[in-house]
């Protein structure tokens, strides 16, 4: 199984501006994510960084913000390794802002399979694309 070590979790925000302004959008219910291909000669820290959000107008406690926030990062520690491997093998980076959507609890297991789906779909992205794409798919 794959780690989750902090430089992972690390985003300037030049970097979440970016993201927001010129990422690429992925849908799967719950999940939103934002992402940027750089190729490896920006000199970026590691084959992937996320930032996860859970937007407080849906879960006003912070308890429950952060419950959702580590079911989403297990589920994303979980089931990283093909996509590491991928950007690896094309000498990509990529940065992910992970939203979630719902306003209601869901649980860890239908989070883990929803993960699954969506990294399998930003991996196939990544092995299509070979070069960090110029425009916006929403």
């Amino acid at each position: 199984m794959a780690a989750f070590p902090k430089r992972m979790r690390k985003l300037s925000p030049e970097t979440l501006s970016a993201l927001y302004q010129n990422g690429n959008v992925l849908f799967h219910h719950p999940f939103k994510i934002y992402y940027l291909m750089h190729s490896a000669s920006d000199g970026c820290r590691s084959e992937c960084n996320i930032v996860i959000s859970v937007p407080k107008r849906n879960f006003k406690r912070a308890v429950d913000r952060n419950r959702i926030k580590r079911q989403i990062r297990e589920a994303f520690r979980f089931h990283s390794n093909a996509l590491n491997q991928e950007l690896s093998h094309q000498n990509i980076y990529i940065d992910l802002l992970c939203l979630y959507l719902p306003h209601e609890h869901t649980t860890t297991a239908i989070l883990i399979g929803k993960m699954d789906s969506l990294l399998s779909r930003l991996t196939e992205r990544v092995a299509l694309s070979g070069a960090p794409p110029a425009h916006r798919d929403d």
